[in-house]
């Protein structure tokens, strides 16, 4: 048998599988009230799309107890936020249930208007749906995964009923109205009182992946099924009162491989993936496919430096730590990794879009960036000498570390020994070790257990870093304490405008607490017939509701799956 022949057949078997599923799916009941007209097809996607991450499966349905951003992207169908925040990093009330937010003259009194919403059982969403979410953060305290963010729960004074469509905070002292909204609040989605509330933390943590406990939404879909480790099915919520969706199902597929995306769009079985940058050749070379660009997550990547570890103190010196960022050639890695997708990284707030940057950030005027000679410069200033073997040594000790990476992804391996090459090129020895990303993070909270590690940051639609910078941050695992950085914060979250958060990211580009890279771009393979992807894609959240097929896909595939 030929290689074609074999092909021919895979793409028969492929055509196959889908076309049982569909005609499965569309034989499933669907209660209560049919779906919205016009509706037609089935989009498949894995896990994953839009964030340029690895495929994966989600395990919890629950939106105060997801322990990934996979999780959050199901949850994201199921409930509407209080808050929209578009791609801009504005609140888009069109898209919010909350219709207004008034702030006092001295930013502590803000008062929440919602607009009439309902649940889909036809209950209302009401303000006491959002304090019933408040008290269920205060009663999970640092269980739940932003607990702190945006001052929730700890700067909050007073949480006070108004009417059934309005509600309003009080703080315990005067906060940066545009910081408190964008972090603070945005976290306050209602979750219906009338169902949850009959069930303790306890019950809602063992039935956080039960499909019947998520029976009542008010987002724009609702749950068809769950089964773990396969697939989540999701249909129309007909009594939705947003953009109604045009797909009858909309299911994530769980992958575990890059090369499982690709085979995927190759045959057809699936309708969106990421385009791995391992596979970047692969994914071109495709047919009926279309390549959608994106832009990169609102978020950074970087190494993360042990303070806590005796073995590696000289992180310590911001000479050092300087020396290290300056050696990094981040333009190269973007040009040969990631195909040009990206920007150079230089602090802790994203270059893409600029919304957030410093006019000395914008201007390009950083304190740190590629050149070697001022590295070498800083290490002999620093008192470390090259040593026999080319590595620098300084009181009997060599300038050595291991960094533990993640195993998995060619890409990341490739960048870690780039910036190995460019470390030792200037006298510092960096080994590197892979580990699975659950290590990674069940190292990352034993002081004495690891060096260096990297990690990628997911920021919020304000970039406030006090998780990770601030001393005793909820993400400080690292143990990195600065009076400054901490009083910086402080004026982040407090001071009204942006004067306080250019000064701190100017500082933290200096200091380098943490070794700042570039956040890679995304791709996305899209089927040519699947309308909407942009719009997708173009929230914190994915806007499935705005997908539909074109007419000549929608009548194939209503054929496709009725055929015997």
């Amino acid at each position: 048998m030929t290689a074609a022949h074999v092909q021919t057949g895979l793409n028969n078997r492929f055509t196959r599988l889908r076309r049982c599923l569909l005609a499965a799916l569309l034989a499933l009941p669907f209660p209560a009230i049919a779906a919205a007209p016009q509706t037609c097809g089935t989009v498949i996607v894995p896990p994953g799309v839009g964030l340029g991450t690895p495929p994966a499966s989600v395990t919890s349905l629950n939106p105060l107890l997801i322990g990934s951003t996979y999780d959050g992207e199901a949850v994201s169908l199921l409930y509407e936020g209080l808050l929209f925040v578009n791609s801009k990093h504005e609140i888009d009330y069109s898209r919010s249930i909350a219709s207004g937010i008034d702030v006092s003259a001295d930013d502590t009194i803000f008062t929440v208007t919602m607009k009439p919403w309902a649940w889909s059982d036809g209950k209302p969403v009401t303000a006491s749906d959002v304090k019933y979410t408040y008290d269920l953060i205060k009663k999970l305290g640092p269980t739940y995964p932003d607990y702190g963010a945006g001052g929730i729960p700890g700067t909050v004074k007073s949480f006070t009923l108004l009417s059934p469509n309005q509600f309003q905070i009080v703080t315990t002292h005067p906060v940066n109205p545009i910081w408190f909204e964008l972090v603070g609040l945005a976290q306050l989605t209602p979750y219906p009182q009338h169902v949850w509330g009959k069930y303790s933390i306890n019950q809602m943590w063992r039935r956080q992946s039960d499909p019947a406990f998520f029976k009542v939404v008010d987002g724009p879909f609702r749950l068809v099924s769950f089964e773990l480790g396969r697939h989540i099915i999701f249909g129309p919520n007909p009594t939705y009162q947003g953009h109604q969706p045009r797909i009858r199902r909309f299911i994530m597929t769980f992958l575990h491989s890059a090369g499982s995306e690709i085979e995927g769009m190759r045959t057809g079985s699936i309708d969106m993936s990421n385009l791995p940058f391992s596979l970047w050749k692969a994914g071109h070379e495709l047919k009926n496919v279309r390549i959608v660009r994106t832009a990169p997550n609102f978020g950074f990547d970087y190494m993360q430096l042990n303070y806590k570890n005796p073995k590696v103190s000289f992180f310590r010196d911001v000479k050092v730590r300087q020396a290290i960022a300056d050696s990094i050639d981040e333009k190269a890695k973007i040009k040969l990794l990631f195909h040009n997708t990206t920007r150079v990284q230089h602090g802790p707030v994203p270059v893409d879009p600029p919304t957030f940057l410093s006019p000395t950030a914008k201007a390009g005027q950083y304190p740190v960036g590629f050149d070697p000679a001022k590295a070498r410069k800083l290490l002999d200033q620093a008192g470390w000498k090259m040593g026999p073997d080319g590595i620098r040594e300084k009181d009997g000790r060599r300038l050595s570390f291991t960094y533990l990476a993640s195993s998995g992804g060619t890409t990341s391996l490739l960048r870690s020994e780039m910036t190995q090459q460019t470390l030792r090129a200037i006298g510092i020895e960096m080994k590197i070790r892979q580990v699975t990303f659950n290590q990674l993070l069940a190292l990352s909270n034993r002081p004495l257990a690891w060096e260096a590690m990297g990690f990628g940051w997911s920021l919020g639609s304000y970039p406030s870093d006090g998780a990770q910078l601030r001393t005793g941050g909820s993400y400080n695992q690292a143990g990195y304490s600065d009076k400054k950085m901490d009083r910086l914060l402080d004026a982040v979250t407090t001071t009204p405008g942006m004067g306080a958060l250019y000064k701190y990211q100017d500082y933290a580009a200096e200091q380098q607490p943490e070794i700042f890279e570039e956040e890679p771009g995304v791709v996305v393979l899209a089927n040519p017939h699947l309308r909407g992807v942009r719009k997708f894609l173009s929230g914190g959240a994915w806007a499935a509701n705005y997908l539909y097929f074109d007419k000549q896909s929608c009548t194939a595939q209503l054929a496709d799956a009725t055929t015997p």
